[in-house]
């Protein structure tokens, strides 16, 4: 790389490095606050616990962020509402995933090393090998490998995959909708999250829904031909 180079890019990694680091602090603090609201504190005990559904809450929330980003960098909405550049987006998508994948792992690490939660490092890891609800966690594992294949391939896309990453990124919707069961039905303290699981499942189901249904702006674009201008519209197309 040359001399030249380097500063710039030093400059445009640094915003989303600051980005990633914000989204994780303000992503546990909010998960841990809502695990500690839910959840009392009897003994210590219990604190690997606490930290382990603190971090797994703080995952679902970076997860359902990221969630509704993507599908607004891709809903026909967005040239009607310029809410964030694109750049920008871009960036901060990338960051809500790095944060995700960094809560996830948190949050099975910790419920992995506690011998109260009965999951275990095999249960955490392979599906469907957890003594504490079994089919919900197997849920939840099954759904982190997969955020880890479409994170994978994403980072790879251009590079070694081409664009076969973005039929992979299409799961993302229904590793939301698997995150979300395995929420409801491992979580203990569900009943008391009841309207934070209604408010983000129907935000994301509303977003997905007029991604698909809603019509489709038609751009007029521009061309010079032999001193004459030529228009023509077309009609944007977005990726699933």
């Amino acid at each position: 790389m040359s001399p030249r180079l380097a500063p710039e890019s030093a400059r445009v990694a640094r915003p989303g490095v600051l980005t990633a680091f914000v989204v994780l602090v303000v992503a546990s603090a909010v998960g841990y606050g809502a695990a500690k609201l839910a959840t009392p504190v009897v003994h210590n005990r219990y604190f690997p616990w606490i930290v382990g559904r603190g971090l797994g809450l703080a995952a679902y929330f970076a997860l359902t962020l990221l969630i509704c980003l993507g599908i607004w960098l891709r809903h026909p909405w967005r040239f009607r509402w310029l809410l964030v550049r694109p750049e920008t987006a871009l960036r901060l998508h990338a960051a809500l995933a790095s944060a995700t994948i960094l809560l996830v792992l948190g949050h099975i690490a910790s419920l992995a090393s506690d011998s109260y939660a009965g999951v275990g490092w095999v249960g955490a890891l392979l599906p469907g090998r957890s003594s504490y609800r079994t089919v919900p966690v197997a849920l939840g594992v099954a759904a982190f490998w997969a955020c880890l294949l479409v994170a994978g391939t994403a980072r790879l896309g251009g590079r070694l995959v081409g664009r076969r990453w973005l039929p992979v990124h299409r799961l993302a919707a229904p590793i939301f909708a698997t995150v979300f069961v395995h929420g409801v039905l491992a979580g203990t303290d569900t009943e008391r999250l009841r309207l934070v699981y209604v408010a983000s499942g129907a935000v994301v189901l509303l977003l997905w829904l007029t991604r698909h249904l809603a019509q489709q702006p038609v751009l007029t674009s521009q061309t010079t031909v032999d001193g004459r201008t030529l228009h023509a519209s077309l009609r944007s197309k977005g990726a699933a």
